[in-house]
């Protein structure tokens, strides 16, 4: 595997200050227009009181918390920092040591820096991207009537090559397309995959083998220990390197990129004790945990699947975990969009 440094920007690193009464919200604006991938909490007179990285977000909406939470009730309050004339041979491997990527630097309670190590990025490298391209579209027809899912239009670009570009952006220029519902119009269209600056090849199902069963015919096409999987019908502003080194930090077999998603039952639900009303919610809304269809997969776990067998990726999944393999979660709070639905994508058209 390959890499290439990204050469460090120069962090004004007050644009990471959030404050304590701030919210989770505020914290996610601070990540996503600062150079950094940290926030500084302070107080009011700007003297330093922890961070709150996108780890800590995570972790947080995960157990419950909304982006109206304080960032009082949240951040890190001991994390790793630097004193003004650190050593930073020692950082780095205190950084290895502490899986972290970056650290401020402090001086009498005042916040002077921040130093980072040089974030690693794929680059013309091996490392496969798996899409699962195959499906017949049954919840966008009568479009999928003629096309398959895969090339389905958004003002004019297929999905797929929204898809695409959008992991390219992180280095990822491999790629292996599974199909079978009108696979040649596919292969057609994308060829080698020049027109996209990628190299592409395909595994072509001769009969529905379900949302897994394709990966059973990679088996031995994959040389890389890990790859990257995901369904061509799901968009994403997930940060795909941020994914595979949770995944390789956590030594992970299988890594599920998981989603809060808010639910509304159409109808009103009544709480009872016996046959007495205790209380009535109308509609009431929940939260759930739901699987994104973007994954890390380590290669040798396409050893637990039957050649050319049908089985769909919950049972493969669930057939991982009885086998005893570390299937973890990587909670993500960036934008998500199910592509192989019409209300997504009619949302994602507007906003393209």
């Amino acid at each position: 595997m390959k890499f290439r440094n990204i050469s460090s920007q120069e962090l004004n690193f007050k644009k990471t200050f959030v404050k304590l009464n701030q919210t989770i919200n505020d914290a996610l604006k601070c990540l996503n227009y600062s150079a950094a991938k940290i926030c500084i909490v302070v107080d009011n007179r700007n003297f330093f009181k922890g961070v709150l990285n996108d780890g800590d977000i995570r972790r947080a909406l995960l157990k419950g918390k909304n982006l109206n939470t304080k960032i009082s009730q949240v951040y890190n309050k001991r994390p790793v920092i630097l004193k003004k004339n650190f050593n930073k041979k020692i950082a780095l491997k205190n950084f290895k040591i502490k899986e972290i990527d970056q650290a401020p630097i402090v001086d009498k309670k005042r916040v002077v820096g921040i130093f980072k190590k040089n974030r690693l990025t794929f680059q013309n490298q091996k490392t496969p991207v798996v899409i699962m391209s195959g499906g017949y579209g049954t919840r966008l027809k009568p479009v999928t009537i003629k096309i398959p899912k895969a090339l389905v239009p958004i003002k004019k670009v297929p999905m797929l090559s929204m898809v695409i570009n959008n992991i390219q952006r992180y280095g990822f220029v491999n790629f292996i397309l599974t199909t079978y519902y009108k696979s040649k119009l596919i292969k057609n269209y994308y060829k080698n995959g020049k027109l996209l600056n990628v190299k592409i090849n395909y595994i072509t199902e001769k009969k529905p083998l379900g949302t897994a069963g394709s990966l059973s015919l990679l088996h031995k096409r994959i040389r890389e220990k890990n790859f990257l999987l995901t369904n061509c019908d799901v968009f994403s502003e997930i940060d795909y390197l941020n994914l595979f080194e949770f995944h390789n930090n956590n030594k992970a077999d299988l890594t599920i990129a998981v989603k809060k998603f808010a639910t509304k039952n159409q109808y009103g639900e009544i709480n009872l004790k016996g046959i007495r009303v205790s209380n009535l919610i109308e509609k009431p809304k929940r939260d759930i945990i739901i699987n994104s269809g973007i994954y890390v997969l380590k290669t040798k776990c396409l050893k637990n699947l039957k050649y050319n067998h049908h089985i769909d990726m919950n049972e493969f999944i669930m057939q991982l975990i009885k086998d005893k393999k570390k299937v973890i979660a990587f909670p993500f709070y960036e934008n998500w969009f199910d592509l192989g639905t019409k209300e997504q994508l009619k949302i994602l058209k507007n906003n393209f």
